[in-house]
């Protein structure tokens, strides 16, 4: 192809044809930026092809991380209820001074606990290894970052609150004052009439209740963030 051009500039200068041969020069020119336009704009689409299937497989893990955690988020959602419904009953019951029973006798196993929720957050990392900015859709990485900079976090800073009430304050006072006491399932306090009597027990009830409200509700923000971040990508990696 290149002989062949050659070949016709060769001819129009032997034929002392200088004005056609500068229109086919221009010509010549404007075809080889014409092509080299072509070339980069079929090379940009091919990058653009693999960075969105790049998108596409780093929203799929992370869908996978919201499935998990949507699951863990539940589950510590209706422990952490069940807790502070417990709580709830014993607060009333030391304020009314119930005579102990086999419901208060479960429900001490049940108050001023701490859970851990465990979170992924591998694709979210990897998106943001990635360039967070690759991400085109705005309201879609936005919603990311709210849930992995400020949801989850919130989460996890409730779980340390809720252990360090039940780390520095509940079992030392469950090694004093209880002759047996399993997390989560029953109480036996040494002397039920101490526990009717010691104010500083129902104070740090009630302050651990409103504490765990707080949980509840980082939960329940959490749980609602990440539902809805999994039809988000459903319908984005559908589209495309």
């Amino acid at each position: 192809m290149i002989k062949f051009f050659r070949q016709i500039r060769y001819n129009l200068m032997s034929e002392n044809k200088t004005g056609k041969y500068l229109k086919y020069a221009i010509g010549e020119i404007v075809l080889v930026v014409i092509g080299i336009l072509m070339a980069l704009q079929i090379n940009n689409w091919n990058e653009a092809r693999k960075e969105a299937r790049t998108i596409a497989n780093v929203l799929i893990e992370i869908k996978e991380d919201l499935i998990e955690d949507k699951a863990e988020l539940n589950l510590r959602l209706k422990q952490r209820t069940a807790h502070f419904k417990a709580q709830k009953r014993i607060y009333d019951a030391l304020e009314k001074r119930a005579v102990f029973n086999e419901e208060i006798r479960l429900d001490l196993g049940n108050v001023l606990l701490a859970e851990t929720m465990f979170s992924s957050s591998k694709g979210y990392e990897l998106l943001k290894e990635l360039n967070l900015g690759a991400l085109t859709d705005k309201s879609l990485r936005i919603l990311l970052t709210q849930y992995y900079e400020r949801d989850i976090p919130h989460v996890h800073q409730e779980n340390i609150d809720d252990k360090f009430e039940f780390e520095n304050f509940w079992l030392p006072y469950v090694r004093k004052h209880f002759k047996d006491w399993t997390f989560g399932e029953y109480g036996d306090p040494v002397d039920y009439a101490q526990i009717l009597n010691d104010q500083s027990l129902l104070t740090a009830i009630k302050i651990n209740s409103q504490n765990l409200e707080a949980t509840l509700q980082a939960y329940s923000i959490a749980l609602k963030t990440a539902t809805k971040l999994i039809k988000e990508i459903d319908l984005k990696i559908n589209i495309e």
